[in-house]
């Protein structure tokens, strides 16, 4: 659920600095569809509106599947007195699936009186309405800290959870009983992401300093390192940092992994942002930077080992070729998209299932893909929208093959506060059915 740049505002202005960095011929889609909205919300700040309506325009025929640019797109329309054409765009948003409080922006105010506007925003409304089963498969209960992993190991039938806040991993039994793993030290940073490496017996853990975590301080920003943990005792085996190199400045958050078929380790940097390699010689090194790289989150290795798919929250689902070291951004098929993507996991038919928040609502995404994994052939909604999902964070493949994730990491509790522990309460896992 963390993002070094998160969502909000009237446009993504926050999200994206590379976009002003790059020349214009060498930007990705999603960077120069950004560049051309925050230039067109200065034109309308300057009320230029004809301005703000072309570069809408140009913005949302780059980036189709972009929810917001939508939402600017119509606004711009409105602004410009095309207001059956604002209608067609805020249709365009419901066929996606989610929803925009149109109703309650001055700049629709000019549509609300219209049958054709009042019609589509029940579709936007209709849009929050829960789907799918919303199965809690069991609830983590008197929880005080932030969960925000979560890893299964086969061979025990042990869940395994990690912490931010109590900078800790939890284990629980197939009794269902919770013990904290890892010991009181400060030896962990915030706990994000969790792999288990049955071959080493070994729990990888994705550890971050970030202001949600006990005992945060300025100093700490930016230090990030990459844990192994005994799966058995606890025990911190090994504790390898993000070395920063010369002149490297950044906020360096590490916030998930996976532990490819050959003992690989692979971590996303959303801070950076990069994906780093656990080298022969037990160091992190800078595997791959790219300029599609935004929001980097979740990570999984396709069978063969020469290909990752990584989660951009920002900018969708990423391929990734390790012996090229190209990276690709995957198209979703037409009426879908993949902004918003967070935890993602390899299901046993070969199908990507996706967390995808930050969205109204929040969904939970299964991925047909072609072939090697170089294509998305269908995109479908298995969950969406309910009360307990408010603020889904990271999944794993678990028993029988099946989904499990975290409905609610917590991250709004530990938002402007002093990162104390707060008052106990219950993390619902849910479960879905493949």
């Amino acid at each position: 659920m963390w993002r070094a740049a998160r969502f909000g505002g009237r446009i993504l202005c926050t999200l994206f600095v590379l976009g002003g960095t790059l020349p214009a011929a060498e930007r990705p889609a999603t960077a120069s569809a950004i560049a051309l909205a925050r230039e067109a919300v200065a034109a309308a700040e300057n009320q230029d509106f004809a301005t703000y309506m072309a570069k809408m325009e140009d913005a949302v025929a780059l980036r189709p599947d972009f929810p917001r640019l939508l939402v600017n797109l119509a606004a711009a329309q409105v602004a410009n007195e095309k207001p059956d054409e604002a209608i067609a765009t805020l249709e365009r948003l419901a066929a996606l699936g989610l929803n925009s409080p149109v109703e309650k922006s001055e700049d629709f105010t000019a549509l609300r009186e219209r049958r054709d506007f009042q019609a589509v925003v029940r579709k936007l409304a209709g849009n929050l309405q829960a789907r799918g089963p919303g199965h809690i498969a069991f609830t983590l209960r008197e929880v005080t800290g932030l969960i925000e992993g979560i890893a299964w190991r086969e061979k025990t039938g042990d869940f395994f959870f990690g912490d931010v806040n109590g900078r800790a991993v939890w284990r629980r039994g197939p009794d269902g009983t919770l013990h904290r793993l890892t010991g009181e030290s400060d030896e962990l940073f915030g706990v994000f992401g969790l792999a288990v490496d049955e071959a080493r017996g070994a729990l990888w853990a994705a550890t971050s300093a970030v202001p949600a975590m006990r005992g945060f301080s300025p100093e700490m920003d930016g230090t990030a390192a990459l844990v192994e943990i005994d799966l058995d005792s606890g025990a911190v085996r090994r504790v390898v940092p993000v070395v920063r190199r010369p002149g490297d400045r950044g906020s360096h958050v590490l916030g998930d992994l996976v532990v490819a078929a050959d003992g690989s380790v692979f971590v996303t940097d959303s801070g950076a942002p990069l994906i780093w390699r656990l080298d022969s010689s037990g160091a992190l090194e800078p595997l791959i930077e790219s300029p599609e790289f935004m929001s980097l989150q979740g990570i999984v290795a396709l069978p063969g080992g020469d290909q990752l798919l990584v989660a951009d929250h920002a900018n969708g689902l990423l391929e990734v070729d390790l012996s090229s070291r190209m990276v690709r951004r995957l198209e979703s098929p037409a009426n879908t998209t993949l902004i918003g993507l967070d935890g993602i996991a390899l299901a046993p038919n070969g199908d990507l299932l996706a967390i995808q928040n930050g969205l109204r609502p929040t969904r939970i995404l299964r991925l047909q893909l072609r072939g090697s994994g170089t294509e998305v052939t269908e995109v479908q909604v298995l969950e969406s929208g309910h009360l307990t999902m408010a603020a889904p964070s990271l999944g794993c493949i678990g028993p029988d093959g099946q989904f499990y994730y975290i409905g609610n990491a917590g991250w709004t509790r530990f938002e402007n506060t002093d990162a104390s522990a707060t008052a106990p309460r219950s993390v619902p896992i849910f479960r879905t059915r493949l």
